[in-house]
């Protein structure tokens, strides 16, 4: 009797451990689903459970790896319901990456680039087109943003990701803050509202940026350009990657779930929950990427120039394809890792 009594405590003991790590992985995967399915465009809560099961869910690539490059449209904007055009995409950033390679080029097109708004005879300025499409149904916008940027640039964008200004904070300051290197001072006296904002500058040299800060900075336009703008958009964003990596976020899912959890609404991918974990897995794999920068702009070899364009508010300053098409956009896009 007292054999089985023993061997009945010890069926008891494996029981208990055995639930208690049914519970911590069936949490853990609850946390994930939950998590990616609030993010992604195209799936929802039940689906996101499920894909989270290990070894649930299409064994289908990533689109475009097959063919060696995955092109991933970056859209930054104030957030919906906010005042000043809450849902135009001031921030355009194609990531062209090539995983065998380890290579990446960021790929800057701005925001006042003059185009023809998808099935219609109707144009705006490339950031509009979001705003636009956006309120006839969540995540159009999105869509017909990969849409024009891909005619721009004449690449199949297979992946589009969008964050506003409060996500753009949170993540910044998730990560400690971001490192900037200047090469002169530099400062932004109009832009901004409130006492904070007001004469925002940042001297030569070394600048540790929090999420406010660096927010000030990727908005700052008035006292240089659109332009410059964009080079700075690449810079903090080369930065954060770089604190993630330092930070073993980058190769850790629970802590990037972490952070996704903590956006919340401020992110959204139009990746299915698969291909958020197979994009992560090639990801962390690139752990020293070689990046190409191009930001498109009036100088030579800009590709663009300066017009004026009627609309309802009056003449409005727009850029131009040189040459009356992309002809030559297309082709440094096309050769951007030559």
């Amino acid at each position: 009797m007292a054999f089985f009594s023993k061997k009945f405590r010890w069926l008891k003991i494996f029981l208990v451990i055995l639930f208690l790590l049914l519970a911590g992985a069936g949490w853990a995967m609850y946390k994930t689903g939950t998590t990616l399915s609030k993010i992604s465009t195209k799936d929802d809560l039940f689906s996101g459970l499920w894909k989270a099961i290990p070894g649930v869910g299409s064994d289908e690539e990533l689109q475009g790896k097959n063919e060696g490059q995955i092109n991933v449209l970056l859209l930054g904007m104030r957030g919906e319901n906010m005042e000043g055009g809450g849902l135009l995409a001031d921030s355009i950033i194609v990531a062209a990456i090539r995983p065998e390679e380890k290579r990446v080029a960021l790929i800057s097109i701005p925001r006042d680039l003059y185009v023809q708004d998808p099935g219609t005879t109707s144009q705006s300025k490339i950031n509009a087109v979001n705003a636009i499409y956006e309120e006839k149904g969540e995540g159009k916008g999105m869509e017909m943003m990969k849409q024009v940027v891909g005619e721009v640039t004449g690449l199949p964008i297979h992946y589009a990701a969008t964050i506003d200004f409060k996500g753009f904070k949170e993540i910044v300051d998730t990560a400690g803050g971001v490192d900037a290197y200047l090469d002169e001072s530099f400062s932004e006296p109009t832009q901004f509202e409130g006492e904070e904002a007001a004469n925002f500058s940042l001297p030569a040299g070394k600048n540790h940026l929090d999420g406010q800060k660096a927010l000030f900075f990727v908005r700052a336009r008035y006292a240089s350009s659109d332009f410059e703008r964009a080079k700075r958009q690449q810079q903090v964003l080369l930065a954060l990657k770089d604190k993630m990596l330092s930070l073993g976020t980058l190769s850790d899912f629970g802590k990037l779930n972490n952070i996704l959890n903590i956006l919340g609404d401020d992110v959204r991918l139009d990746m299915d929950i698969n291909e958020i974990k197979k994009f992560y897995e090639l990801a962390s794999g690139m752990t020293d990427p070689k990046i190409t920068q191009k930001v498109f702009d009036t100088s030579e070899g800009g590709y663009l120039y300066a017009s004026k364009a009627d609309t309802p508010e009056g003449k409005t300053y727009i850029l131009l394809p040189s040459g009356g098409n992309y002809d030559k956009i297309q082709e440094a896009c096309r050769n951007i890792f030559e």
